[in-house]
């Protein structure tokens, strides 16, 4: 699992950093960032002992919600609300299932890589579980653009990291020791789901702003890359914020999935916009997506090379190449909702852009170096002039991620063949350029790619309000293989 590796900066970390390590360099120093002062309390150094004591935090939050459920006594539901969709997308939703625009429920995610996409890795003798386009472009692309200590341990830390889809259903030391605890806390959860899921659906939880951050850590079911990257020296409260962000990067597509199914737990549904009143309204939905939307900002744009932030950045691919999301058909049916006036680049911290009992405050600042917001925009057209050598791969790998999914995508016209063209398409050239060497450029270019999704195209938005579309098959269900 060893590309050809390139630097592309002396910014970046090193690819296999066990390199430098076995000839005693000194270890590079990387940045504490300024901001994330909540997020810095909660994670402090980010040592074993303090995750543990997190985790238990966040399984006796998550316990307080689904007992709720259990309880008949004058105001017991204070941790759970109920919620449904405001009478406007309601009837917004009639007439899109009227008029056949719905939204089929969402995939297993077993379905295998193509042959030439294996065989380019050269990953025929791999587990078969590995090479399904859900595990290999979420683990494991991850894991290709973070690098390791080695080759070897690239490929156990890929393993390791399918605790991951644990709760979908399949089945170093303090990095190892990490996934551990991270594992208690999901185990939990989805023993609470089992018992429970009869009486979740259009249910809620609802989490104050210090609960939420510590309970999307652990939600964000990949401990062992968050230990890792602190024990490495990156700033353990940028490595939580990314960990907390990596929630909404994954449940912006299922705000309208998860109001059917038995989740309790979508960082867009458990803010108070929506647990306050129950009502799910457009208004609320933005207001919540651009604070997300500008929580993400200086990770993707400023600290891309940080492995949370190369992380975060692959769920925008991911949910594409995933079978599970269907990400194309979410953004095509929701696009005509999507906001289609240019706004200034913004950003804002966590603590920022949610008040102490999770509403949105509206408070984001300007972005700074932000792009010019083209397709290509300014920055990427300079990158890819500087990085010509790839022989056009990268203009290509732009193309997969931006202008060949607007063109879709705006068109409005469904077609299940055209997906997955365009998702194989996109997994030919990621596996290309990590073959080649590119995982740097890669690493960058998707990260930009996921800033436009969210602030330049807005295809998560599209996504969000495509999600609404669901055929709600998985109502009263659990979202999980299992229980399909």
């Amino acid at each position: 699992m060893q590309p050809a590796v390139r630097l592309l900066t002396n910014r970046s970390p090193p690819y296999f950093w066990g390199e430098a390590t076995d000839k005693g360099t000194q270890k590079p120093s990387f940045p504490i960032h300024t901001g994330h002062a909540e997020t810095r309390e909660i994670i402090e150094d980010g040592r074993l002992e303090l995750l543990e004591d997190l985790a238990n935090t966040a399984i006796e939050s998550i316990t307080r919600v689904f007992e709720c459920l259990e309880s008949t006594k004058e105001g017991s539901q204070k941790h759970v609300a109920e919620i449904h969709l405001s009478e406007d997308l309601q009837k917004w939703r009639r007439e899109q299932h009227n008029s056949g625009h719905i939204l089929p429920s969402k995939g297993h995610g077993l379905v295998p890589a193509s042959e030439k996409v294996v065989q380019i890795l050269g990953a025929e003798k791999w587990p078969k579980l590995l090479t399904t386009t859900n595990v290999l472009f979420g683990s494991g692309m991850i894991n290709m653009l973070v690098g390791a200590y080695d080759a070897e341990t690239l490929y156990s830390n890929y393993c390791t990291d399918t605790v991951f889809y644990y709760e979908h259903g399949y089945g170093g030391a303090e990095r190892r020791a990490a996934v551990e605890i991270g594992m208690k806390y999901i185990k939990r959860k989805i023993a609470l789901e089992k018992a429970h899921k009869s009486g979740l659906a259009n249910k809620v939880a609802k989490l104050n702003r210090h609960e939420a951050q510590v309970v999307y850590l652990f939600e964000s079911s990949l401990m062992g890359l968050n230990k890792e990257a602190i024990v490495r020296g990156f700033d353990p409260a940028a490595v939580m914020s990314d960990m907390v962000f990596s929630n909404p990067g994954t449940d912006v597509v299922d705000v309208g999935s998860d109001l059917n199914n038995s989740e309790l737990v979508n960082s867009f549904l458990n803010t108070a916009d929506i647990t306050s009143t129950g009502i799910v309204t457009e208004e609320a939905l933005l207001r919540v997506y651009d604070s997300y939307a500008c929580t993400g900002s200086r990770m993707l744009c400023e600290r891309w090379m940080e492995p949370g932030a190369r992380m975060c950045a692959v769920l925008f691919t991911w949910h594409i190449q995933n079978n599970r999301h269907r990400f194309l058909r979410r953004a095509l049916l929701g696009y005509p909702k999507v906001r289609k006036t240019v706004m200034e680049p913004r950003e804002a911290d966590f603590d920022e852009a949610f008040d102490p009992e999770m509403h949105t405050t509206g408070f984001s600042r300007p972005l700074q170096g932000a792009c010019n917001g083209g397709d290509p925009c300014d920055q990427v057209e300079g990158f890819l002039r500087t990085h010509d050598e790839s022989n056009g791969l990268l203009a290509e790998l732009w193309f997969c991620f931006s202008g060949n999914l607007m063109d879709y995508v705006s068109k409005g016209v469904a077609d299940e063949g055209i997906e997955d063209e365009l998702s194989e398409r996109l997994q030919l050239a990621m596996v290309r350029a990590y073959t080649l060497g590119f995982a740097y450029e890669m690493a960058w270019l998707i990260a930009h790619a996921s800033y436009h999704a969210w602030q330049v195209n807005r295809l998560f938005e599209a996504a969000m309000f495509g999600s609404l579309l669901d055929d709600g098959a998985l109502s009263g269900k659990l979202d999980r293989q299992d229980d399909f």
